[in-house]
């Protein structure tokens, strides 16, 4: 495996891509450490075909986030090119980067999830005002295509909704309003058919955001308690359960909210979540006994094993029609 050249595909234009340029650089020299050839490459959406044909590459490990990284766009040009590849296909990434399309997904398998509404761009106020009797404040709004919790607001007055509204619709998606769920929140990172330990966020502002996730110090981040090993299964169990049920492959992460009541509610699910040796996967998986190396070698284990899995089922339909 180690003979097979490595694309690790970062940065991209996305509203993420500063975040992607750490992780891919991480994974580089992860995956250096081990042997591998590996090239990095900054993918020009405009021209990452010739990019990739250019690298000559075996096998991509895909660390773009946000769009294009995470919307199953270049999952399609890979397949295309024949190219095995880290990670989720085209259409679990297209479900799980749309907040919309994902909880669907969740509330047709009646995994919890807080309520919500989609406001279109051409939504009138009227109509707004009508979907805000339904809800208590605070409230969450946020884009629909965006990940990091980026362009997201907590709102505590109605006052506050049209600014709101603004800030998501200036990502170019339509925007939810979502309860909001006081309680505990946490992360599951999913590795293969696995799920790696529970991780509870603790930020030191009342809301976890884009400021909290990103400034150093701002957040705590806890493994949890073992003793308390039949909760953390059920929040395990979830996880597992929204991984398959969005179609995902090798890995993700899903980050849910206990509630007050004790029910765990799942706020999102991640393709293609951070990979900075900080990040919150690489820290489920430590505690999980598992260096970052190792992280990195097993998801890009998983995408060659796929490639020689398929070539030979691929040997076997040629000498069938020989036959």
């Amino acid at each position: 495996m180690r003979h097979s050249k490595v694309g690790v595909l970062f940065g991209g234009s996305s509203s993420e891509r500063d975040i992607s340029l750490r992780s891919g650089d991480a994974i580089v020299c992860a995956l250096k450490e081990r042997g591998y050839d590996v090239t990095g490459i900054d993918v020009d959406t405009d021209h990452v075909e010739e990019q990739l044909l250019t690298a000559g590459i075996d096998v991509a490990f895909i660390a773009l986030h946000g769009r294009y990284g995470e919307d199953g766009s270049i999952q399609t040009v890979l397949e295309r090119l024949n190219i095995p590849y880290t990670g989720s296909g085209p259409e679990a990434s297209s479900v799980a980067i749309c907040k919309v399309k994902t909880k669907e997904v969740l509330v047709n398998n009646n995994i919890p999830t807080p309520r919500y509404e989609v406001i279109t761009h051409g939504s009138g106020k009227s109509n707004i005002a009508r979907l805000l009797t339904d809800f208590r404040f605070p409230l969450v709004v946020k884009p629909s295509l965006e990940g990091s919790s980026i362009g997201l607001s907590i709102i505590q007055e109605s006052q506050c909704i049209d600014h709101a509204l603004e800030k998501a619709f200036s990502y170019e998606c339509d925007a939810l309003i979502e309860e909001y769920i006081a309680g505990k929140e946490v992360t599951v990172g999913v590795l293969g058919e696995s799920a790696l330990p529970v991780i509870e966020i603790v930020p030191k502002n009342q809301f976890y955001d884009y400021h909290a996730k990103y400034t150093k110090g701002m957040t705590e981040y806890l493994l949890v308690d073992d003793a308390r090993q039949g909760v953390w299964k059920i929040i395990k169990d979830i996880a597992l359960m929204t991984h398959k049920a969005i179609g995902c492959e090798h890995f993700s992460r899903v980050d849910l909210i206990i509630g007050d009541d004790g029910i765990p509610y799942v706020l999102e699910i991640n393709t293609i979540p951070g990979f900075t040796e900080t990040s919150l996967l690489p820290k489920a998986a430590r505690a999980d006994k598992m260096s970052f190396e190792d992280l990195c070698e097993q998801i890009l284990q998983m995408a060659l094993t796929e490639k020689r899995d398929n070539a030979s089922m691929a040997n076997m339909g040629m000498r069938h029609k020989r036959n």
